[in-house]
């Protein structure tokens, strides 16, 4: 059975980490592009993201939700240092990447998979943790089988081992890159070295898949059961070609209902959305939900895993304990112990991004990592302690002794 698509889209995040001591000169290079525009979210025209998420996280994520027009101004007018060192102090900033004026390219060839850049967006928090985030969708086509197939090679268009495998099979159709590879260039041009997010085992070879599509109601209805699509769902909840056609591994795949005809598939490759056209709501309204609380609420539980893990690898470092421990402590305070939001859906959808990555798991290995630094911080303080009384005890034996003999000698 073929199925077909009412509309898609497909988002890929690439995870990569900025060093402390280069956060500031790597916001200095975005600022310094051209091409690259701090986004600001305004609250008017995102009401509904505003109200999504509880204060803590909202303040977190978008300190921008109370950056006024005046403000932005007075702020475009400062020297690109002073501007660096404001953004250094806020968790969370966001870049918008200028694709100028579309031109359709379109070759006349038949074979492969057209598809356009629709968006492309940097989200830097100050820790180093950072997303390269890529909008597309692919065009002249409503067969499901090819989103599957096109989802499938272009997560890996940066792969170290690609070696050209999946470039002539994708193609751009937009004269802002002549090709797939030109588009891979400009990834490694916008972000920083992949060594670092290497050191904390961050899949750069691979992006991470966001992807929401709406099925024809036809294959999706009261008189056709979701069973009729399952298989096609694992394929595209798991990110595998339209071939693939073998025993399904979902022990770290979990499936979520945010309502009827509503299936979100969240594995360690991603959160892919799969919806039937049934329901009105399901391509008007929900299409811009995914993309917008959902699609934050992943990624902040994707800045979670990975700061930790980044916290884990430093705690590893004597010299770095006490500042470690520091971030830690502050990580918790500010982040770990808070609800993120008070919708049902959110909650629910959350908890599994959670679950999926592991994160309750690598928060306990870092507070483990933590109370460790803590016991030796705590060994060291009583040694320097004992120390200074031995010290202290020495001096006034040596000062006993003076006293001592000047009375001795007195009398």
């Amino acid at each position: 059975m073929e199925l077909k698509m009412k509309y898609h889209y497909s988002y890929f995040l690439y995870p990569y980490v900025v060093k402390k001591e280069r956060y500031n000169k790597y916001m200095q290079k975005l600022l310094k592009n051209n091409k690259c525009t701090l986004k600001v979210v305004e609250k008017r025209r995102n009401f509904t993201m505003y109200n999504y998420f509880l204060p803590t996280v909202r303040e977190y994520m978008f300190k921008s939700f109370g950056f006024a027009n005046e403000n932005l101004k007075a702020f475009n007018t400062l020297g690109t240092k002073i501007q660096a060192n404001m953004l250094e102090k806020n968790p969370c900033t966001t870049f918008e990447y200028d694709l100028g004026q579309d031109i359709q390219a379109k070759t006349d060839e038949e074979d492969g998979i057209f598809f356009k850049i629709q968006k492309i967006e940097l989200i830097c928090f100050n820790t180093g943790i950072c997303f390269l985030i890529l909008k597309t969708n692919i065009e002249d086509t409503e067969k499901f089988a090819d989103l599957l197939n096109f989802n499938y090679m272009f997560r890996d268009i940066n792969s170290e081992v690609n070696d050209n495998l999946g470039y002539n099979k994708i193609k751009l159709q937009t004269g802002t890159f002549s090709d797939v590879k030109e588009l891979s260039n400009l990834i490694a041009e916008l972000t920083e070295s992949p060594a670092d997010a290497k050191k904390i085992d961050i899949d750069v070879n691979r992006f991470l898949t966001y992807s929401y599509v709406c099925l024809d109601q036809e294959y999706w209805n009261e008189s056709k059961d979701f069973k009729g699509i399952e298989k096609e769902f694992f394929k595209y909840a798991n990110v595998l070609n339209s071939e693939f056609n073998s025993t399904f591994n979902n022990s770290r795949l979990k499936t979520v209902e945010l309502g009827n005809y509503i299936k979100v598939g969240v594995s360690n490759g991603g959160v892919n959305l799969l919806t039937s056209s049934i329901n009105t709501v399901n391509y008007t309204v929900l299409p811009f939900e995914f993309e917008n609380e959902y699609f934050y609420t992943y990624i902040f539980a994707l800045y979670e895993k990975f700061y930790l893990k980044l916290l884990l690898s430093e705690f590893k470092y004597k010299k770095k304990a006490i500042e470690t421990k520091e971030k830690f402590i502050n990580f918790t305070n500010d982040i770990w112990i808070h609800e993120i939001t008070n919708n049902d859906n959110g909650i629910l959808i959350y908890k599994e991004m959670k679950e999926v990555l592991n994160l309750e798991d690598i928060y306990e290995k870092t507070k483990r990592q933590y109370d460790l630094a803590y016991k030796d911080f705590r060994v060291r303080d009583n040694e320097k302690l004992n120390k200074i009384i031995l010290v202290l005890l020495l001096i006034s034996l040596l000062i006993n002794i003076v006293n001592f003999i000047a009375i001795f000698k007195t009398k």
